[in-house]
């Protein structure tokens, strides 16, 4: 199969799908409308904003010398900028960006455009904010940019109905990314030393880590949330792109320094056994973590700390604290919540100050 590269406007594309020269309904692919508000919204902005989106792929089948042209990957891309130029689709508010700027002409009180005294007609820059706006409310600035939008496009020439859907498989034989992995991408003035830090032995000797934690974004998430509960425990979120966005802007480089330098001290102090090992797994590490920088700041012995979480699985945790006991905390929500996140976080550092004052001198 040869393949074919051309590129169309965006207006002319569309209207080849609205006349079914292009269609979107090919038998083993997946139907449209997979994508949430959040995707169509950054799609549309792609677009408004001169961006680039990668090729949709076509297959290209003729019979008794009729050419049809189906949609192999860049289905969804396709049916949302369809929806938004003929549907009447409407972009919501969850936009990270939402200002788009464009050039207009300078319109006199007649609405005729103003020229300088050379006769050259006045420019002005101008800003428009697309949130719950539909095509037809946009500006004709921007929807010329819209429908003038270059759309790459690959066609695999001389196909049959077998030949593309076994390219509609391997083409969409791939997985997104998930909320851990995209929300990093928020993150990205620390990327490097949060990567760096994984690679710090704690991940290898401490961290009960399970088949998938490396490679779905588990632990740059954990890092993360380290980050924010040993330093800024008040603007831990559940919501990681929320967090993550803020510690991009309010973080520096000493706050992941300085997790470091606390995961290494924590490794060489702890002699781990089966049971206090599992304590450092993807839902609670960050939150012991959080706990040993207080144990650090309360100036005890980094040895004691391990003392004390064997202390804590062999029945420790039924101690209460605030009428609550471990185990208790967080009955019936998420274990990534804030309050109960920063609820077991203040019940450890509690216990630790009863333990190393009182159970501990009793012992």
């Amino acid at each position: 199969m040869k393949i074919r590269k051309q590129t169309y406007s965006l207006d002319m594309y569309l209207k080849l799908m609205k006349e079914e020269t292009i269609r979107s309904d090919q038998d083993c692919q997946r139907l449209s409308g997979q994508w949430n508000c959040n995707m169509v919204n950054e799609l549309i902005f792609t677009v408004l904003t001169d961006n680039y989106i990668p090729p949709v792929i076509l297959g290209e089948e003729t019979v008794n010398g009729i050419v049809r042209e189906y949609i192999i990957d860049g289905l969804q891309r396709s049916s949302s900028l369809f929806l938004f130029r003929f549907g009447n689709t409407k972009i919501t508010k969850s936009l990270d960006e939402y200002t788009v700027s464009y050039q207009r002409k300078i319109l006199d009180k007649d609405g005729k455009p103003e020229r300088d005294e050379r006769g050259e007609i006045l420019w002005e820059t101008a800003e428009y904010d697309i949130r719950n706006k539909t095509y037809e409310q946009l500006p004709d600035e921007l929807k010329d940019r819209f429908n003038s939008y270059q759309m790459e496009v690959a066609v695999h020439q001389n196909c049959d109905q077998t030949e593309i859907s076994k390219l509609v498989r391997k083409y969409n034989n791939h997985v997104s990314m998930n909320s851990a992995q995209k929300s990093f991408t928020y993150l990205d003035a620390f990327a490097r030393e949060i990567r760096d830090i994984i690679q710090n032995r704690f991940f290898l000797d401490i961290y009960t880590c399970s088949r998938n934690d490396r490679k779905n974004g588990t632990l740059e998430r954990l890092v993360s949330d380290m980050v924010l509960l040993c330093n800024y425990p008040g603007q831990y979120r559940k919501d990681s792109k929320v967090a993550f966005k803020w510690l991009n802007e309010n973080a520096g480089i000493s706050d992941f320094n300085s997790l470091n330098e606390l995961l290494t001290r924590l490794t060489a102090s702890l002699e781990t056994t089966p049971k206090t090992k599992v304590l450092f797994n993807s839902k609670h590490a960050h939150i012991f973590v959080a706990a040993f920088k207080a144990s650090v700041e309360s100036e005890y012995k980094d040895a004691e700390f391990g003392k004390f979480l064997e202390w804590f699985v062999n029945g420790g945790n039924q101690t209460e604290i605030d009428g609550k006991s471990w185990d208790i905390i967080g009955t019936g929500r998420s274990t990534r919540d804030a309050v109960v996140v920063r609820g077991k976080v203040d019940y450890l550092v509690a216990l630790m100050e009863k333990y190393f004052e009182e159970i501990r001198k009793v012992a």
